[in-house]
């Protein structure tokens, strides 16, 4: 997924044109970004998927609109829009951020305690020109993310073994990427988190302990800037039925899963001073016994777009 922008900016009559005029010029050739444009919040709802959009964002770009208030109580800025630069602020954003604002429109609200120098537009054409040199200028990149990216999920038959034995397997890997181009992803860490039966049931799983990484005696792992690591998430076994964890749990391995059919997976990535990632992966289970030398298993696994 491209380098994704979330565009916190008042949406009140010719704003929202505006807004879609800012989404297209990122979007576009010449930059390759994804945009998200905030919306106003009206519900308990509105607000964690704003906040979820916010925390796996890469760039965060606000537009404070000069406006003429309504009443006595009407409020010269957007509110909701100072309320989500707290939220960026809070979440890191630091270089990067681009801030506009348009000539007349006060310096106050939150916007007063973090930037005291946003750069000032007049109008729509200006305000396009503005942004198109400052993300010129701060290079924003379609391939670069502030978070972890989960890739593409792979699979290898391999002799496998650890703390708790060897057995022959088919291992499936996620490939865990840091576009970062100067920050190392210290301590990282996958956990499964929960299972969903082929009865619709999600249950939490029992075995939270660290996956392992493919190609290291080791259940956690220094990812270093612009490059990758790929970790165990599932396995299957000629010689047992069920689906299997590589993890760091010391009491004898036994399957997370028995009987066939199809379950979803769901998975938690952590590095220090990186957010929390979320993926699943679909697995449907279909095992069967060695009948011959070569073992040619029918299980099929998929990662899960986000």
């Amino acid at each position: 997924m491209p380098g994704k922008v979330f565009i916190s900016c008042g949406q009140r009559g010719s704003e929202k044109t505006t807004a879609k005029a800012v989404k297209k010029l990122l979007e576009e050739k010449e930059f390759g970004l994804s945009a998200y444009l905030a919306f106003q919040v009206q519900s308990l709802d509105d607000i964690m998927v704003i906040t979820k959009e916010l925390r796996t964002s890469d760039y965060y770009l606000m537009i404070d609109f000069k406006r003429t208030p309504n009443s006595n109580e009407d409020l010269t800025c957007s509110l909701f829009t100072h309320q989500e630069l707290a939220l960026a602020h809070h979440l890191g954003f630091g270089s990067d951020m681009i801030v506009l604002q348009q000539e007349g429109a006060p310096l106050e609200g939150f916007l007063k305690y973090v930037l005291s120098n946003p750069k000032l537009f007049k109008d729509d054409a200006g305000l396009l020109e503005s942004l198109k040199q400052l993300v010129l200028q701060k290079q924003w990149s379609s391939e670069y993310s502030r978070n972890l990216l989960v890739r593409d999920l792979s699979c290898t038959d391999c002799w496998y073994s650890d703390h708790t034995g060897k057995s022959y397997q088919r291992v499936w890997q996620i490939r865990i990427e840091n576009r970062r181009p100067d920050t190392a992803a210290l301590g990282t860490v996958c956990i499964l988190d929960a299972v969903e039966y082929p009865d619709g049931r999600k249950e939490q799983a029992e075995d939270r302990a660290y996956l392992k990484w493919a190609g290291q005696a080791g259940y956690e792992r220094t990812i270093l800037p612009k490059d990758f690591g790929l970790v165990d998430v599932l396995s299957i076994r000629p010689d047992q039925r069920g689906i299997f964890l590589h993890s760091l749990r010391d009491t004898p391995r036994a399957p997370i899963v028995k009987d066939d059919g199809e379950y979803e997976f769901f998975f938690k990535v952590f590095a220090r001073e990186y957010s929390v990632v979320d993926f699943s992966v679909k697995i449907e289970l279909n095992w069967a016994e060695v009948s011959t030398n070569k073992w040619e298993p029918n299980t099929k696994a998929k990662l899960v777009p986000t």
